[in-house]
C-alpha cells in the first residue's frame, strides 16, 4: 500500500497540521445530540473524572490529492467535523471571558489560528471545508461564530449541527458556571479544552492513492463498528471506478438526492434481490463487492440505482411521487402502503428494470393486494418470510423467465390462501389499525353499492364501534367486550350523519343515528333489534363472504 504517513497522535496535532476536505460525495452531517454527540461529551467527562491519560478516538483515513494539492477525509468526518464545533463553543465562551480575564482572550487566538481558521470576503483559511451540503452553513454557523436562528434551514444535517453546537454549549455554561470567579471558570473550561486536543487521540492514516485509501477505509470498517452497509458499498464502487470516478460520484449523488431521507441500504438490498439472487442485508455488502470489479460494472450499477430509486420512492411514498402515470395504480400502491408492505418491492423494481407498462404493473399490485390482505392482514402470516418469495419471483422477471404480467399474477396466485383458510380467519379476525378498518369497510360498502363510493376522507368519514369503547350501560363483562370490541364485525363507518355523543349509547339509541347513514353497511345495522356478542359474530360471517370475493383470486 502507498502510505505516506500513519501515526497515532492527539486530535488537536490531527487538525492543526493541515486544511481538510470532506468530498462531496460523502454523507452530510448525521451525528445526533441524543447518541452520538452525547456519547463523544461522556468520553470527555469520564476522561476527566477517572484521570486516564488518553482516550482513543478513532481512526482518520486521509486522501492526499496530488493533483489539486488537497487532503481529503475518506473515513473520520463526522468525529472531525463534531471535534471543530466542540472547540467553536469553547471559544465562543472563552471569547465571553477575554474582557476580563487576559489568558481567555489568548485562548481565543490559539484556538481561531490552530483549529477554526480564518474567513473572509478576501481571505478562506479555514482548517476544515464541509461537503457541499453542509460547507456555506457550516462556515456562517460555526466556523465563524454561533449558529443563527433559521426556521427555514434547507438541510436536516443543518438542525443537527445548530443541535450538536448547543448541546456542548449547555453541557460546559453548566460546568463553568459554577463559580462567579472569573479565573476559576477559565480553569474549568481550559481543562476541558486541554483535556480534549492532548488526550484525544486518532489513529491517523495517510495515502496518496484513492484505491488504497478506500481499502484502508474498508479494512478498519469491517468489524466492530456500526457502519452503514450503502457506506461501505459507496465507497467499494468509487475504489473500483478507476478514470470513471467523477460519473460514478456524480451518480451516487443523484441516488441520494431522489432517496432524500429514504434508508439507502433498504433500498439497494430491495434493488439487489429485484434484479440478483436473494440476499440478506447482512451479506449484501460481500455479494455486491464480488460482482462490481471495474470502472465498467461500477458506472453501470449507479446508473440503474438511479433509475431504481425514482421507482422506489413511488413505492415507499406512493402520496408525494408521480413516477406512474395511472392513478388507480397509484391508489393501489397507497392501499398497500397503508397496510405495511414492503416485501414486494422487489417484483415491482423488476418490472421497472425489464420495462413493463403502468397497465401491467397494475394487474401485478392488483394481485398483490388480494394476497397483502388475506395472508399478512387477516391471516397473520409472517411477512418477512414472503421476503425469499417475491425475491424469487423478482428475479425471474428480471432474467426474463416471466415474460408477460399474466405469469407473474400466477406466480403470486400460487402463494395466496385458500378462500377456506381466509373464510374461517376472517369470522374471528381483529384488527386496530384505523386505515385498514377505513379499507377494508369501505371495500367491502362499495362492493354493495357501485353508485355510492365512500370517500377516503378521514375528516369525512368515522370509524365507529358499534358496541362503543366505553361500555357503560352495556350488559357486558370486561373480558368479553375487551375480546369483541376490535372485531371487525363490531365496527362500521359513518359520514354527516356521525354524532360523537350518540356513539356511547345503547344499541337501541344508535340505531336512529344508523337509519340516516348513506353508507350501506351501517344503514343495515337497523334491521338488528339488539347487538351483543352472537350479532358480532353472525355480522362478521356475512362480512367474510363479502370479503372472499372482493379479494378473490383473479387470473
Amino acid at each position: 500500500m502507498s502510505i505516506t504517513n500513519s501515526s497515532f497522535r492527539p486530535v488537536g496535532a490531527y487538525i492543526q497540521e493541515k486544511t481538510y476536505w470532506i468530498p462531496d460525495y460523502q454523507r452530510e452531517y448525521s451525528w445526533d445530540a441524543d447518541e452520538q454527540v452525547e456519547d463523544f461529551w461522556m468520553d470527555i467527562e469520564s476522561l476527566i473524572e477517572e484521570g486516564r491519560k488518553q482516550h482513543f478516538f478513532g481512526q482518520i483515513v486521509v486522501h492526499v490529492d496530488n493533483e489539486d494539492e488537497k487532503y481529503y477525509i475518506i473515513d473520520g468526518q463526522q468525529r472531525t467535523s463534531t471535534s471543530i464545533i466542540f472547540l467553536s463553543v469553547i471559544n465562543n465562551l472563552f471569547k465571553e471571558m477575554e474582557n476580563e480575564y487576559k489568558s481567555a482572550r489568548n485562548r481565543c487566538e490559539d484556538i481561531r489560528l490552530k483549529y477554526i481558521g480564518r474567513f473572509s470576503e478576501e481571505e478562506n483559511e479555514l482548517k476544515l471545508f464541509m461537503g457541499k451540503i453542509d460547507r456555506e452553513y457550516f462556515q456562517d454557523n460555526i466556523q465563524a461564530g454561533i449558529p443563527q436562528d433559521d426556521n427555514n434551514q434547507s438541510s436536516p444535517s443543518h438542525k443537527r449541527i445548530k443541535k450538536a453546537f448547543y448541546y456542548f454549549d449547555k453541557k460546559l455554561r453548566e460546568k463553568v458556571n459554577t463559580t462567579q470567579e472569573i479565573s476559576e471558570r477559565y480553569k474549568v473550561l481550559n481543562l476541558y479544552y486541554k483535556t480534549f486536543i492532548e488526550k484525544f487521540q486518532v489513529m491517523y492514516v495517510e495515502t496518496d492513492d484513492i484505491n488504497e485509501a478506500f481499502i484502508i477505509f474498508e479494512t478498519l470498517n469491517d468489524r466492530g463498528k456500526a457502519l452503514e452497509t450503502a457506506d461501505l458499498l459507496k465507497n467499494h464502487v468509487l475504489r473500483r471506478s478507476g478514470d470513471r470516478i467523477d460519473t460514478v460520484k456524480g451518480n451516487w449523488e443523484k441516488i441520494l438526492d431522489v432517496l432524500d431521507n429514504i434508508d439507502t441500504t433498504k433500498f439497494i438490498r430491495h434493488y439487489w434481490n429485484a434484479t440478483s439472487k436473494f440476499t440478506r442485508e447482512r451479506d449484501l455488502y460481500k455479494r455486491i463487492r464480488d460482482k462490481i470489479s471495474n470502472a465498467k460494472e461500477s458506472e453501470e450499477f449507479t446508473f440503474n440505482l438511479i433509475k431504481a430509486a425514482k421507482v422506489y420512492k413511488s413505492l415507499v411514498n406512493p402520496n408525494d411521487e408521480t413516477y406512474f402515470l395511472d392513478s388507480e395504480l397509484v391508489n393501489t400502491l397507497i392501499k398497500l402502503n397503508e397496510m405495511g408492505a414492503r416485501s414486494f418491492y422487489p417484483i415491482i423494481l423488476a418490472m421497472s428494470h425489464c420495462n413493463f407498462n403502468d397497465q401491467d404493473i397494475l394487474k401485478v399490485t392488483k394481485a398483490l393486494e388480494v394476497l397483502v390482505l388475506r395472508n399478512f392482514v387477516v391471516a397473520g402470516k409472517v411477512a418477512n418470510k414472503y421476503e425469499i418469495v417475491f425475491a424469487k419471483i423478482a428475479y425471474n422477471i428480471s432474467h426474463r423467465e416471466y415474460l408477460t404480467a399474466e405469469q407473474i399474477v400466477g406466480a403470486i396466485n400460487k402463494e395466496i390462501i385458500s378462500d377456506e383458510e381466509f373464510f374461517n380467519a376472517f369470522t374471528t379476525f381483529t384488527i386496530k389499525k384505523t386505515s385498514i378498518i377505513r379499507y377494508i369497510l369501505s371495500k367491502i360498502n362499495n362492493s354493495l353499492n357501485s353508485e355510492v363510493q365512500i370517500v377516503d376522507n378521514n375528516d369525512k368519514v368515522h370509524i365507529e364501534h358499534i358496541m362503543p369503547k366505553g361500555k357503560g350501560d352495556w350488559n357486558i363483562n370486561d373480558e368479553d367486550h375487551q375480546r369483541y370490541l376490535w372485531r371487525i364485525g363490531n365496527l362500521t363507518l359513518l359520514g354527516a350523519e356521525y354524532n360523537r355523543k350518540n356513539s356511547n349509547k345503547l344499541f337501541e339509541d344508535k340505531k336512529e343515528m344508523y337509519s340516516k347513514s348513506k353508507i350501506d353497511i351501517s344503514n343495515v345495522l337497523t334491521k338488528y333489534n339488539k347487538w351483543n356478542i352472537k350479532e358480532i359474530e353472525e355480522r362478521q360471517k356475512e362480512l367474510a363472504k363479502l370479503a372472499k370475493d372482493i379479494w378473490a383470486i383473479r387470473s
